[in-house]
């Protein structure tokens, strides 16, 4: 897949899994998990990622945009990996509108998100 955009899927522990073509119906598939993207200007985001949301909105419609969603947690005590705060406040996300034209690479971490019973981070790291 060399030159070609790509999106490479580890292993908690950091091994290679796959790797696909960056499409649309490819990007879908890491929908929740931590992901890193490599934009154009080599810049990195990492966040869990959200395709489906409409950007600025609480809602969703199936599909993919020219855009995804990355949001990390606002009040994550990353020593103890656990949410901080009142009710009211830890929950309480930040979301990064990233356009897919300006995505180069993504690398995602398969069953990286804590609803799979992982620890819960903002970093996109290996365990």
């Amino acid at each position: 897949m060399l030159g070609m955009k790509e999106i490479i899927y580890y292993n908690l522990s950091g091994e290679i899994k796959n790797r696909e073509q960056l499409i649309n119906n490819n990007i879908a598939k890491c929908n929740g998990m931590k992901i890193r993207c490599w934009l154009k200007d080599n810049s990195q985001k990492v966040g869990f990622a959200d395709v489906f949301r409409v950007h600025d909105e609480n809602n969703y419609d199936g599909t993919i945009k020219g855009y995804i969603n990355l949001w990390t947690y606002d009040n994550l005590d990353e020593d103890k990996n656990q949410l901080i705060g009142n009710n009211s406040s830890k929950y309480n996300q930040t979301y990064m509108k990233i356009n897919i034209e300006d995505i180069e690479k993504i690398e995602a971490i398969l069953h990286s998100n804590p609803r799979w019973g992982t620890r819960l981070t903002n970093k996109f790291q290996f365990i």
